[in-house]
């Protein structure tokens, strides 16, 4: 997705200063570019980024060895907050692009396939309440048609405190997954912490459509994964 950038900054300014680094932020579900609603910090460095014609943030120069992070802060739009450290950046004159996970209020458009859930350490009898699965990163993997081949889908969202997440299925142009009779993918739901990762048992998911516990239909622990159940 890089391709080379212009600053296009004042004349005087830009042939002066030069520049440090740019960040394209791309919508994780459509890959449109977002440009407006969104607060980049550099944190260690002194100047704040510019947004270009093209909509890419700047940073100008000044000493990078100063940076320690970079923070984005969607605001109120549906996206995670996304954290990058200094060695995930390109330098000019490419720029370093950002997919921004969607959270789980984020309205998806018809077409988009993905589920909504919620990741517990284990199931529990009532009254006794779940323990949620904070800060998991989480994704979809689908199976291919030679029945055979799992891919990982390209999208990557994390668990919120109360560990619901929601995960999209966004296929290549040349993807060819295997679907069963009614034409729903097979997916698992792959989720990771502190170095361990572990996936869930097979799912139907339909095509076009973000599932919510109300499509499977088996009640309310639909959607619900448990870690413990979870296999390597």
């Amino acid at each position: 997705m890089s391709r080379p950038f212009e600053v296009r900054l004042p004349l005087e300014q830009g042939y002066r200063r030069g520049v440090l680094f740019a960040v394209e932020l791309l919508d994780g579900v459509t890959l449109a570019r977002v440009s407006q609603g969104v607060k980049l910090v550099a944190h260690g460095l002194h100047g704040e980024p510019v947004v270009n014609a093209g909509g890419l943030f700047v940073w100008l120069k000044e000493d990078l060895t100063a940076l320690e992070r970079i923070t984005i802060d969607p605001g109120r739009l549906p996206y995670e907050t996304v954290e990058l450290k200094p060695g995930e950046l390109k330098p000019p004159p490419l720029p370093t692009t950002v997919e921004l996970p969607p959270r789980v209020d984020y309205v998806f458009a018809a077409g988009v396939t993905g589920l909504r859930g919620v990741l517990i350490e284990e199931r529990t009898v009532p009254p006794r309440r779940p323990v949620p699965v904070r800060g998991a990163t989480v994704r979809l993997r689908w199976l291919d048609e030679d029945g055979v081949t799992w891919r990982d889908a390209p999208t990557i969202s994390h668990t919120s405190s109360n560990g619901d997440f929601v995960a999209i299925l966004r296929l290549p142009p040349a993807a060819a997954p295997r679907l069963d009779a009614s034409g729903a993918l097979t997916v698992r739901l792959r989720a990771s912490r502190e170095g361990v990762e572990r996936g869930s048992a097979d799912l139907q998911l339909p095509q076009g459509h973000v599932a919510d516990p109300s499509t499977f239909a088996p009640g309310p622990d639909a959607l619900v994964f448990a870690w413990d159940e979870m296999q390597p």
